[in-house]
């Protein structure tokens, strides 16, 4: 009789924490680890996110198990889709490097940041863009890779690498920004100098239409650029130039791409609890993209990245909702919410 009563209560239990545990998948919960449909951990660092037909892809670095940053642990570009924001449904790699070919472009020691994924109406296909290091030449000169696929979820087949920012050296990290009349624009830090430089792109988005230019107005140092346009005023996300540490997020505006951009201060508030860091380190991520949330008119989500150089598989996420007063962005904390916050 005991033994039943305690098979019931365990049974109890474990159908309590099953409903809680579903509860909280309804919930966006930053710093902390996630897990798609199928209870894997998801693997998809410093990417996107972009809305296709009724559902939400995102795409980002795959990170190999036990290999750190120094160890070239970039396995390739793994894609989730969901249909909500909460539920992500594996699509699994849709460009992988290789170690059957060491001469490769995609060589399996190569870098292969921050991935973007851009939609292009006239030619129907998706393009994806990364910061690519190849293998063997250090960090001095960075490409832009480009691979291309008939479908959101790929694959996505390499077509090949430019040097953006009219340098010799390239550029390194980027924000690939698709404006509202479908011209797309390459946002990056410009090799060796570091200064934020912008170039549109061809109409097939392939490769720069021609000169880059300086954004007027942005500090210098200034990477991990995230834009986004509300009201005709357009927006900047983005951190100081601090390696793999965390730093102060930092905000600008302005009324065109390529300025002059107005500092705006950090918009970060609040503390994460998870490791007891504040706006001082944006809860010790870095800004990766700009979230725009389908369903009603300019409501956007903040996505950082907390990098973790030494055990890449390991970095989190942070998704907060962006509140505007007067024009002015704050991203506060936010321990767990859902979607529900934008109505």
């Amino acid at each position: 009789m005991k033994f039943k009563v305690l098979v019931m209560f365990l049974v109890s239990v474990s159908m309590m924490q099953i409903a809680a545990q579903n509860k909280n998948n309804q919930k966006i919960v930053s710093g902390k680890l996630w897990f798609d449909s199928k209870g894997e951990r998801i693997n998809a660092h410093g990417g996107c996110v972009i809305f296709h037909d009724g559902i939400y892809y995102w795409y980002g670095e795959h990170k190999e198990k036990g290999r750190s940053e120094k160890e070239h642990a970039d396995a390739g570009v793994h894609c989730y889709a969901s249909k909500n924001l909460v539920d992500w449904h594996d699509q699994g790699m849709v460009l992988s490097l290789t170690k059957k070919d060491s001469l490769s472009d995609l060589a399996f020691d190569a870098n292969q940041d921050r991935p973007k994924v851009v939609y292009n109406k006239k030619t129907k296909k998706f393009v994806l863009f990364f910061k690519l290091y190849i293998r063997k030449h250090g960090s001095k000169t960075a490409f832009v890779g480009v691979a291309v696929s008939q479908s959101p979820s790929g694959p996505f087949n390499y077509s090949h690498k430019f040097l953006g920012g009219n340098s010799p050296n390239g550029t390194g990290d980027f924000a690939m920004f698709h404006d509202t009349n479908d011209e797309l624009y390459h946002i990056t830090v410009r090799k060796p100098d570091k200064k934020l430089v912008i170039g549109k792109m061809r109409d097939d988005y392939l490769l720069p239409e021609g000169v880059y230019q300086l954004a007027k107005g942005i500090t210098k140092h200034t990477e991990a650029p995230a834009v986004f346009k509300k009201e005709g005023i357009y927006y900047m996300l983005a951190s100081g130039s601090t390696g793999w540490s965390a730093n102060p997020a930092r905000c600008f505006t302005s009324t065109s791409l390529y300025g002059p951009w107005e500092y705006k201060g950090n918009p970060c508030l609040g503390t994460n609890p998870n490791n007891n860091l504040g706006p001082e380190k944006t809860f010790g991520g870095q800004s990766t993209f700009i979230i725009p949330f389908q369903g009603k008119k300019d409501a956007f989500i903040a996505f950082f990245d907390i990098n973790k150089p030494k055990h890449p598989y390991d970095n989190l996420y942070i998704w907060l909702p962006i509140d505007f007063t007067n024009n002015k962005m704050t991203i506060n904390w936010i321990d767990s919410w859902d979607l529900d916050y934008f109505k």
